[in-house]
């Protein structure tokens, strides 16, 4: 018997709860496989509509985190590009405020060879770069992966970036933004899910969470009201689910489970109606279409 107001059909409405220790399968601490032991499996007349209805997650990845946002390249006595001075340093992952990065910042490699030193103001809340050493311009390189955090504009990223002349101390355009995650954005790989990111690509995502915590402590999915999504499968036994940043990337929760709860509704397929009044050509009926097919 239909227990849900959008299951029209005979099937009951099915919650799946899921918690992220007891995934089958363990692509890292944020993307799991969950494998059910019995199948769902509809008529082929029938939709499966999901929709996440409850979501736990601690607030257990950096803001700084290692192969995602902390590398730094920079190319010096760029006149000689390309084959100019280069050095890549990585800052420690971690949670940082200004006061614990920026003495990070001036011991990496990069600054120290490329005789920079960086300051930081309070007032503006954005970082200087003076010269201290023989070179007077140098540039980001395009694989420099933290410049949100460090407030570095995309149009300072070669290729196609400029080069930054120090014969003056230069503040960076941006503010720096040691805020970490706004939110999080809860993906179910594999059913089909079109709902589009900022590309208008369809990317599989069931809900974007909000962030409004403090680190260590959890956050929490309290939506307005629930949204169901149709999939495009008839039959579910693998859920391929991950969690990503607010600029769709990995996050590491060193350790802490997420547990989530998807609800799938049941319904009956529609046909598409048309308003023939509405079209120059109006698209033939289904009665029009069975003839067709008889004839």
């Amino acid at each position: 018997m239909a227990n849900h107001a959008l299951n029209n059909t005979a099937t009951e409405s099915v919650s799946i709860y899921l918690r992220s220790d007891e995934a089958e399968i363990n692509l890292s601490t944020s993307h799991k496989k969950f494998y059910l032991s019995e199948l769902i499996s509809v008529n082929p007349d029938t939709n499966i509509l999901v929709g996440l209805t409850d979501f736990e997650c601690p607030y257990t990845f950096y803001t700084i985190r290692q192969g995602i946002n902390d590398q730094i390249t920079l190319g010096f006595n760029t006149a000689l590009y390309p084959t100019g001075e280069y050095r890549t340093s990585f800052i420690p992952e971690g949670n940082y405020d200004i006061d614990e990065l920026r003495p990070v910042l001036n011991a990496l490699t990069c600054f120290i060879d490329a005789g920079i030193v960086i300051t930081f103001s309070e007032l503006t809340n954005k970082l200087t770069f003076t010269r201290a050493g023989a070179y007077d311009k140098f540039v980001f390189t395009s694989t420099t992966s933290c410049s949100t955090e460090l407030g570095i504009p995309k149009s300072l990223l070669i290729k196609g970036g400029t080069s930054i002349n120090l014969t003056s101390p230069f503040t960076m355009p941006n503010v720096i933004n040691l805020g970490g995650s706004a939110c999080i954005y809860v993906r179910i790989n594999n059913l089909g899910i079109k709902n589009l990111n900022s590309k208008g690509d369809s990317d599989g995502t069931i809900c974007k969470v909000i962030a409004d915590v403090l680190p260590d402590e959890y956050i929490y999915y309290r939506p307005a009201e629930y949204f169901y999504f149709m999939t495009d499968r008839s039959q579910i036994r693998e859920i391929d689910v991950e969690i990503l940043d607010d600029q769709y990337r990995p996050i590491n929760l060193n350790g802490g489970i997420f547990s989530m709860t998807l609800s799938l509704h049941f319904a009956y397929k529609r046909f598409q109606r048309f308003t023939r009044e509405y079209y120059l050509t109006p698209p033939p009926s289904a009665e029009e279409d069975k003839k067709d097919a008889l004839s």
